[in-house]
């Protein structure tokens, strides 16, 4: 079962984003709980300070913050999500965690398509997709993926978090069971499938990007695809 947008955006902004961040915490519990994982996907990432960055997809803003944390400086940062249900809990957040230290209140959140932003062309330097790829069919990713090189300046680079393949057998049977893969109605699998099929490298390539690069991390659960415009 594949979700339609309509249906996709009902289920997120009423239910979802309701548990959103227990179920990452679920997620990312075996790799260290969610922070450090985060904070090691995108430990590999150079950031300067006058970067202009959009997290796409967001969710209800873990990886966002994770960025803002890493970036620093003068930095604007912004995430997006098609959910309102997701930016609302990201928005209380930002009052939460906002301190002398953290300074998340430079960071905004605004409900938006990420395949169909209202940014300028290139206008960021890099731009964020975070586990979300895999819950959109081909055309969708490629649209996606299209939309963050429109977005971004010249030599800007998208950075793509996602779900991967390992290679081990009993890794892939733990996290079958760990992501609830199992479950006959999970609406992610055919797309998540689908995505791993064709390899997030290429359609990033396909999408129009160069200088691919992948890095697989957590004995191969997770990977990072870095491409340039």
């Amino acid at each position: 079962m594949v979700l339609n947008r309509k249906s996709y955006k009902w289920f997120y902004d009423n239910i979802q984003c309701h548990y959103y961040n227990l179920a990452m915490k679920w997620c990312f519990r075996p790799f260290g709980g969610e922070r450090k994982c985060r904070e090691k996907l995108i430990e590999p990432i150079s950031f300067e300070p006058t970067d202009k960055i959009l997290d796409m997809c967001c969710g209800t803003g873990g990886a966002t913050f994770a960025i803002a944390q890493k970036a620093k400086g003068e930095a604007e940062i912004i995430g997006i999500d098609l959910s309102w249900g997701q930016i609302k809990i990201a928005q209380k957040w930002v009052n939460k965690l906002t301190t002398r230290k953290n300074r998340f209140n430079d960071v905004k959140f605004i409900e938006a398509d990420a395949a169909k932003t209202c940014f300028r062309d290139g206008y960021f330097n890099k731009v964020f997709i975070t586990h979300a790829l895999h819950e959109m069919e081909k055309e969708e990713r490629l649209d996606t993926l299209r939309e963050a090189k429109r977005i971004l300046k010249e030599k800007g680079k998208v950075i793509v978090l996602e779900v991967d393949d390992p290679k081990n057998f009993f890794v892939r049977l733990f996290i079958g069971f760990w992501f609830f893969y199992w479950i006959p109605f999970n609406f992610e699998t055919l797309t998540r499938r689908d995505m791993l099929k064709y390899g997030l490298e290429n359609e990033v390539k396909e999408a129009g990007f160069e200088n691919i690069r992948k890095v697989s991390t957590q004995q191969g659960v997770l990977q990072v695809v870095e491409g340039e415009k």
